[in-house]
């Protein structure tokens, strides 16, 4: 078997599990790694044989996003892990950890959670990460940030995309939606990231009535009523294993972020993905600008006016759409597929157990 043996917990199934668990695991184990995951409240693991198949099978826990509220429980189970001589390794793909992330979340994803709540959780997490050996992340930039409340090593894994599963996934059932559409994909956003957006739709939507706008998964208001009723199409949240399917219905990608820090943190899984599902894509500088080069793969907008203008080129330009599409295509297979990322998930586990083992033989021989 190569490489270390590591099982990692997962806390839910949803796209930061696919990306950051799921999929690269899956990828390991097929090149014949020791990576496997179970969910955390996996009722396997509360067989009285549990310990002892993961103190001799295991090298690592991976632990992504997550916390305790009753830190004396973490502390035990974390040094139950480290009696077995087990590293204890941790995963976060977004920020979490700095105060201002408690006031997106409640806007975006939590809206049912108070300040309170959301502040005890961050300050939960953090505690969770310092009692990690080691932690994987998602970008330099993440980096940065977990290493301003740990003194155990970062270690940056990059996302990377499983083309040959998003093609299959995509070929397993035709489009509904006829085209010529522009669409929207994704989870809960600040306004902020679609205003923009949402101001080019609502003037092109009046100069192209026969265009279509499809907006899939969360349903912004800001964008739900940019455009007619009549022009416009809803795509539910989709689960994991078929969300691709539904953004086939997209014929221009919109993939926009504000410039703020959380979202310079995030990875441009958007604009892979549409390229995947082909779609050509309107990109904002933020983010996108690293992986995407205007007029060659994609159109750069950043203002209203800008996304209004880039809309309408792509509308009109039937062979600018497949030709920045084509060499989009190319560069997501190139340099950002699974295929060329996910031998650093072996990479960073060996660093991390390493560092762990020689700490251990130091308090052991102290």
């Amino acid at each position: 078997m190569n490489g270390p043996r590591v099982l990692c917990l997962t806390p839910e199934e949803d796209g930061c599990t696919l990306w950051r668990v799921f999929q690269p695991y899956a990828e390991l184990q097929r090149r014949g790694y020791g990576a496997w995951f179970r969910n955390k409240d996996d009722p396997e693991m509360m067989a009285p044989e549990w310990p002892y198949l993961a103190a001799t099978r295991l090298e690592a826990i991976s632990l992504p996003r997550f916390s305790w509220t009753d830190q004396t429980i973490a502390r035990r189970w974390i040094t139950s892990l480290h009696n077995a001589g087990l590293a204890v390794m941790y995963d976060l793909d977004d920020d979490l950890l700095t105060p201002q992330s408690v006031a997106r979340q409640q806007a975006t994803v939590q809206p049912d959670k108070s300040v309170e709540d959301l502040e005890r959780a961050r300050r939960d997490r953090i505690s969770a990460i310092r009692l990690c050996d080691g932690i994987t992340t998602s970008t330099p930039q993440l980096a940065a940030v977990i290493e301003q409340y740990v003194d155990a090593p970062v270690h940056v894994v990059p996302n990377g995309i499983d083309v040959r599963w998003f093609r299959q996934t995509v070929r397993q059932i035709p489009r509904w939606v006829p085209p010529l559409t522009i669409g929207w994909a994704g989870g809960a956003r600040y306004l902020e990231d679609l205003e923009p957006i949402a101001a080019a739709w609502h003037n092109v939507a009046k100069r192209f009535p026969d265009v279509r706008f499809v907006v899939q998964g969360f349903m912004a208001d800001v964008l739900l009523n940019a455009v007619p009723p009549a022009q416009l199409v809803h795509l539910p949240w989709m689960p994991i294993a078929d969300y691709p399917c539904g953004m086939r219905n997209i014929d221009i990608g919109c993939a926009s972020v504000a410039d703020v820090h959380f979202n310079r943190c995030k990875t441009p899984i958007k604009l892979w993905e549409f390229a995947l599902c082909g779609a050509v894509s309107v990109v904002s500088p933020t983010l996108y600008g690293q992986v995407a080069t205007d007029g060659e793969d994609a159109l750069i907008a950043e203002t209203a006016a800008e996304w209004e203008a880039a809309l309408t080129r792509l509308i009109q330009d039937a062979d600018l759409r497949k030709r920045l599409w084509r060499a989009q295509r190319r560069r997501v297979a190139t340099d950002h597929s699974l295929d060329q990322t996910v031998l650093e998930w072996p990479k960073a586990w060996s660093a991390i157990i390493e560092s762990f083992r020689s700490r251990r033989r130091l308090a052991l021989a102290s």
